[in-house]
């Protein structure tokens, strides 16, 4: 798994690059629907209402928070790739779709970046809505004739208002190490895929993580549901293939709910060996100290399930 550290590390040579766009110019009217389509920063984050954690908070309620903060710094990473686009004026225009570049990657000699976007009429919706489909793609200029490839995409359906709608984004990265482009530092990190929902609520904000097949962590699944009322969930699954005392490939999967309050609950599951029995639940108040605490073993077990808000 990447840290939100050491994503917004990784990313963060591209997000240089991306920002080297020519500045000069104005949007078009016609430009706005290609700016509503990108999200915007913080927009897809995870809003744990706490936003501290003491020794003597709950144990799974640290877990929760450490895990919205590796969620939202790869949502954030993946976001400001494109999120501050908005701020330049495309390169060229051509009826619907706009490029920005083609421009050098001064971090990468030999390799240049460029972003594609394409406004489509929604044929399942009346006007305005539309569609936006938009890449980040790469090029290897060392190679004679060499095309661009993708090495992320993004699509936008619009919910007929502004900035409401639901898209998805995916981050090639595997894609970009076959191609030779230097991707070493994203570390174990294959793809990541994105899909979200914000026309209405709950706020829903799906993540996949996809990790190469050395990689000790094969990956992870987020799902994260926002209410209007602040109250929200975070479901999240990682298989590992180590786990002392478990068999390999084994799948541990939190789910973790919360009031607008801050107060909530977290159970945890191993379902390769105990299906839909949990192995653990935490339930916390509005102070993040435990209410209840309950293993499956029967070390650390507190309090009653009664206090529980869920």
């Amino acid at each position: 798994m990447i840290s939100r550290k050491s994503t917004m590390k990784h990313l963060a040579p591209l997000l240089l690059a991306v920002l080297a766009f020519d500045a000069c110019g104005n949007y078009s009217n016609e430009d706005l629907d290609f700016q509503l389509a990108l999200p915007e920063d913080g927009e897809l984050e995870a809003k744990l209402p706490q936003a501290l954690t003491t020794d003597t908070s709950s144990e799974y309620y640290k877990l929760t928070r450490q895990v919205v903060t590796t969620f939202n710094g790869l949502a954030t990473a993946l976001v400001s790739l494109v999120d501050r686009v908005r701020s330049f004026s495309p390169t060229s225009r051509n009826g619907d779709e706009r490029i920005w570049g083609p421009f050098a990657d001064d971090k990468h000699p030999g390799w240049q970046i460029q972003v594609a976007m394409v406004r489509l009429a929604d044929p399942s919706a009346p006007p305005p809505a539309f569609q936006v489909f938009y890449s980040i793609q790469l090029r290897d200029t060392t190679q004679s004739g060499s095309a661009f490839f993708e090495f992320m995409s993004g699509t936008y359906k619009s919910s007929g208002s502004a900035r409401r709608g639901e898209g998805q984004m995916h981050l090639f990265v595997q894609t970009a190490r076959d191609a030779g482009y230097p991707a070493d530092d994203f570390g174990d990190l294959a793809q990541l895929d994105l899909a979200y929902q914000t026309a209405s609520y709950p706020i829903d904000v799906h993540m996949v993580v996809q990790n190469v097949a050395s990689a000790t962590s094969r990956g992870a699944d987020y799902a994260y549901a926002e209410n209007a009322d602040g109250s929200g969930t975070l479901a999240f699954d990682w298989t590992v293939d180590a786990v002392p005392g478990l068999p390999g490939a084994t799948d541990v999967t939190f789910t973790s709910r919360w009031l607008g309050s801050g107060a909530g609950r977290a159970d945890a599951y191993l379902p390769l060996l105990t299906g839909n029995a949990a192995v653990g639940t935490d339930c916390w108040g509005a102070d993040t100290l435990p209410d209840y605490v309950w293993r499956w073993n029967g070390e650390g077990d507190f309090g009653s399930a009664d206090s529980c808000v869920f």
